[in-house]
């Protein structure tokens, strides 16, 4: 099993993204554990906590935390996390890159798109 968690303000974009989840694991015959989390203080917190996910789907622009600010937290305990980055704007600040992610999607983000990062994530993970 895959332990996956996506962080994104937008109930919108969770739903979408928790209905791909869905569907990419049926398509895969991949079992993934998919937690939401609306910001990336509760992600934390889950984490210190006891949490662990091998691939985080971070929205960069959230209030609280960016998106970058909690993966540089989350990269102080786990090295290994496959780290995918959403995000609103292209541009992005230079801290994303210190954190070693799998890359970017810039919404609005398609089914397609999330599949391939997660293909990419989990071949990583093996």
């Amino acid at each position: 099993m895959i332990k996956l968690t996506y962080c994104d303000d937008s109930m919108l974009q969770r739903r979408a993204i928790d209905e791909w989840l869905r569907i990419y694991s049926a398509k895969k015959g991949v079992t993934l554990e998919g937690v939401p989390f609306s910001t990336g203080t509760d992600l934390l917190t889950a984490v210190e906590n006891g949490a662990k996910f091998d691939i985080y789907i971070l929205d960069i622009i959230m209030p609280e935390l960016k998106g970058t600010e909690v993966a540089a937290k989350l990269r102080e305990t786990d090295k290994k996390g496959k780290i995918i980055f959403l995000s609103s704007t292209s541009v992005f600040d230079d801290t994303a890159q210190d954190v070693d992610p799998i890359g970017y999607l810039i919404k609005p983000i398609v089914a397609e798109q999330l599949y391939d990062m997660l293909d990419k994530a989990i071949a990583e993970l093996d």
